[in-house]
C-alpha cells in the first residue's frame, strides 16, 4: 500500500460529509463576543434532528428542570447560550458522519472520547481563565483527522491498526510510522477547511506537539487540550478497555498549574459537564 500524503488528504476534504448550516454558523462563530442569539436560535428550532436531540438533553433528570422545555428558546433561557451552543455543535459534528465508517474504527468509543476530551477541556479552561466554549470545542475535535482518515483512506487507517499493534505504540505514534504525519495535522487543515477560528485549529493540530513551549510560558490551547486528552483517557470517559493512557508534557502540565488543591475540583467537573452532555450521542 501507498500511504497518502498529507496534501491528499487536504484534498479529501471537499468530499467528506457536510455540516448543518446553523452547526458552520456556530462553528465560524466560536470566539466573538457579538452573536445573533435569536437568529442561531430560530436556525436551531429550523433543523427538527438538532432540535431533537437537544431538548432530550435539556430535558433529561440529569438536569433537574421543573416541567417541559418545550422549545430551543427555553432550552437557551434553562440552560444558557454556551451550553446549547455546545450540545448543538456536538450533536451536528457527531451525526454529520455515517455511524459505521471502517473496519476497527467504533464510531460511539470514539465519539465519547471525543466529548470527554470536551469536557475535561473546559474544565481546563476555566481553571486557566481561558473561554471554556472556545476550548470545549477544541476538545470536541482533538481527533476528527482520525475520523477523516477512516472515512477517506481506509486501507491506511488499518495499517495504522496494525503497526500500532506490531509496535505496541500509541496511535498516533503508528500514524507517524505509517503516513508521515498523525491525526492532528489532518485535524488542523479540517477546521481550517471549516473555516474554523485558527486558534482552535492551531490546538488541534498541536496538541500531540506542546514541548516547543517552556515551563513558565502563558498557557496555550494546545496546552489545555493535550492534558485533557491525558485526563480522558485516564478517567476512561470513553469506556474503551484497549485505550492506553498517555503520558502528559511535563513543560505543559508545568504550565496549567495544577495541584491537588485545584486537580480534583477539575476532574469533579469535567465528569459533571460529561454526564450532562453524553446524552447528545444518542
Amino acid at each position: 500500500m501507498i500511504p497518502p500524503s498529507l496534501a491528499d488528504l487536504v484534498d479529501s476534504l471537499r468530499a467528506l460529509p457536510s455540516l448543518p448550516t446553523v452547526v458552520m454558523e456556530l462553528l465560524q462563530a466560536m470566539g466573538e463576543e457579538d452573536v445573533a442569539i435569536d437568529r442561531l436560535a430560530r436556525g436551531i428550532g429550523n433543523d427538527q434532528a438538532l432540535a431533537a436531540r437537544t431538548l432530550r438533553v435539556a430535558n433529561s433528570p440529569f438536569y433537574g428542570v421543573q416541567g417541559k422545555i418545550d422549545t430551543i428558546a427555553e432550552a437557551i433561557t434553562v440552560l444558557g447560550f454556551v451550553n446549547v451552543r455546545s450540545l448543538v455543535t456536538t450533536a451536528g459534528i457527531a451525526t454529520a458522519w455515517p455511524a459505521s465508517v471502517g473496519t476497527g474504527f467504533e464510531a460511539r468509543v470514539f465519539w465519547r472520547h471525543c466529548l470527554g476530551v470536551a469536557s475535561c477541556a473546559e474544565s481546563l479552561a476555566r481553571h486557566a481563565r481561558l473561554r471554556p466554549e472556545t476550548l470545549f470545542l477544541a476538545g470536541l475535535l482533538h481527533d476528527i483527522g482520525r475520523l477523516v482518515l477512516v472515512a477517506t483512506y481506509p486501507e491506511a487507517f488499518a495499517e495504522t491498526l496494525r503497526r500500532r499493534v506490531l509496535d505496541d505504540c500509541p496511535p498516533v505514534e503508528a500514524e507517524r510510522a505509517v503516513l508521515g504525519f498523525d491525526h492532528a495535522q489532518i485535524g488542523g487543515a479540517l477546521c481550517r477547511h471549516w473555516r474554523i477560528p485558527e486558534s482552535i485549529a492551531d490546538a488541534v493540530e498541536r496538541h500531540h506537539r506542546v514541548t516547543q513551549g517552556s515551563i513558565g510560558a502563558a498557557v496555550e490551547m494546545a496546552d489545555i487540550v493535550h492534558v485533557a486528552d491525558v485526563m480522558a483517557h485516564a478517567l476512561d470517559l470513553a469506556g474503551d478497555a484497549e485505550a492506553m493512557v498517555p503520558a502528559p508534557d511535563a513543560a505543559a502540565w508545568q504550565r496549567l498549574g495544577l495541584g491537588e488543591g485545584n486537580l480534583g475540583a477539575v476532574l469533579e467537573r469535567a465528569e459533571h459537564q460529561f454526564k450532562g452532555f453524553s446524552n447528545i450521542l444518542g
